[in-house]
């Protein structure tokens, strides 16, 4: 990529983010199809948005049916997201510009992306044509291994003065019911508009959590966890202990031993030279994980005391992932706290819902984290999480810290040759890991209380608004 490339993913980035929050108007026209296997499924619609993001949409299928859809973007996604809300790529894909275009008549930037590093789309790809002045796709792509779906507008008319579409009056939800024949003009027209709420980051801001033009990550550092699973265990009982649970589910919520609630104190070195090398060599006792995992970009080795074990190369595990990579923050339900200082580094402090946490567990002990908030100290010139606080119910439950960060990494810290007489194992990963059938069933028994938690915590707030 170069550098004037660069430099214009550095404005194209923060003009998708900001998509949703554009005071505009416009009307179009769009079709979508969905392609798996043999099957294809396809649709019409029309589209009409007023500056204040309240849209109406209209949709037929292939069969000729229709569909209204009356609404304010600011309670949700709007109709197409696909195609009008593309700051939802920015976590998952790695997007470069391809090119320059025009399309109806409009001004479009060419992309494509990879999965990021912490995606868990990580056999996607996705391409489109962005609107050069207001951010939202003209054109998109998705393919994956088993289906392809695509959008695009086919007649799109922008107004920059005055509403296109509906504006509701505050306290009304959206509506999508079958259309009862053309909608009166008043359906168009409002005397309240809505404000929708203004973007959480700031230019810089979107472009160092997306790491716009920084390059690869590549540092060393001492990667440090602290667990309290006892508290957090404990803080989930008692509010499992207040809702009504069936008998035939009370089960899910008994340990089967103590060993399940321990907490965890672990250090690690963490060397990383994406987008294929990582080295996490233990400093404690890391229980029964390796000792060492590196991977050099072709091989991937897991050393143990007595063997290790070798396999192709794997990326990075998602745990470590969301630390280098912190894309997942780009979220509007996302506060600024203040500027900050990490290990003599100055970071941004963030603090997110805990359900925006991509990874479940720790990424030392693979504990599985119960949080309801998480704090997030993001390098700023790195880009890359300096600490990471997940609480629940206001105590601090799991943290992640990497301090002693170094940019210097040598490559042949990636090498890995066996020690003379080391057993090398090539098999599946129970035989890597000397384990018979009856302690994989004990170990599936320790994490089952950790894993019925988090089904618990999910169907706890099922009911509580995105």
């Amino acid at each position: 990529m170069t550098a004037a490339r660069e430099a214009a993913i550095g404005d194209l980035i923060p003009l998708m983010y900001r998509a949703s929050w554009v005071r505009f108007a416009l009307s179009g026209e769009i079709s979508s199809r969905t392609t798996e296997a043999s099957d294809a499924w396809e649709e019409r619609g029309t589209l009409e948005v007023a500056p204040d993001g309240g849209y109406r949409a209209e949709i037929t299928d292939p069969d000729g049916d229709r569909e209204l859809l009356v609404g304010d973007s600011a309670d949700g996604l709007p109709a197409f997201p696909e195609l009008m809300h593309p700051s939802q790529l920015l976590p998952d894909f790695d997007l470069r510009i391809t090119g320059q275009a025009e399309f109806l008549g409009r001004a479009a930037i060419a992309i494509d992306g990879l999965p990021r590093l912490g995606s868990w789309r990580r056999r996607e790809r996705v391409a489109g044509l962005v609107d050069a002045e207001l951010g939202i796709l003209l054109r998109y792509q998705l393919v994956t291994p088993r289906r392809t779906d695509s959008a695009e507008f086919t007649r799109l008319a922008v107004s920059q003065a005055g509403p296109a579409g509906p504006r509701r009056r505050a306290g009304e939800s959206a509506s999508r019911e079958q259309d009862p024949g053309p909608p009166p003009d008043s359906a168009l027209t409002g005397q309240e508009s809505l404000q929708q709420e203004e973007p959480v980051f700031t230019d810089d801001q979107v472009n160092l959590l997306y790491r716009s033009g920084l390059g690869p990550q590549r540092f060393s550092a001492r990667l440090s966890e602290q667990a309290d699973v006892a508290t957090m265990m404990r803080l989930a009982r008692e509010e499992l202990a207040a809702a009504t649970l069936g008998s035939r589910t009370r089960w899910l919520w008994r340990p089967s031993d103590d060993d399940a609630f321990e907490n965890v104190s672990r250090a690690a070195r963490l060397a990383v030279a994406m987008p294929g090398c990582y080295l996490i060599e233990a400093l404690t006792d890391p229980g029964r994980w390796p000792l060492r995992i590196g991977c050099d970009g072709w091989r991937l080795w897991r050393a143990y005391p007595d063997r290790v074990a070798v396999r192709a190369a794997a990326p990075l595990p998602r745990s470590l992932a969301a630390l280098i990579d912190p894309a997942w923050l780009l979220n509007p339900s996302v506060q600024v706290a203040d500027n900050a200082e990490v290990d003599g580094r100055p970071a941004l402090h963030l603090i997110a819902p805990g359900g925006l946490l991509p990874p479940l567990t720790g990424p030392l002990s693979r504990k599985p984290v119960l949080a309801d908030q998480v704090e997030a100290f993001i390098d700023s010139a790195l880009g890359i999480c300096l600490r990471q606080v997940s609480s629940y119910r206001g105590h601090p439950v799991m943290s992640f810290e990497l301090t002693g960060l170094a940019t210097d990494v040598d490559q042949e810290l990636f090498d890995f040759v066996p020690p003379p007489g080391m057993k090398v194992i090539t098999g599946a990963l129970l035989t890597e890991m000397g384990m018979s059938p009856a302690s994989v069933a004990l170990q599936v028994a320790k994490l089952s209380a950790g894993l019925a938690v988090e089904i618990g915590r999910r169907w706890l707030h099922r009911g509580d608004p995105a």
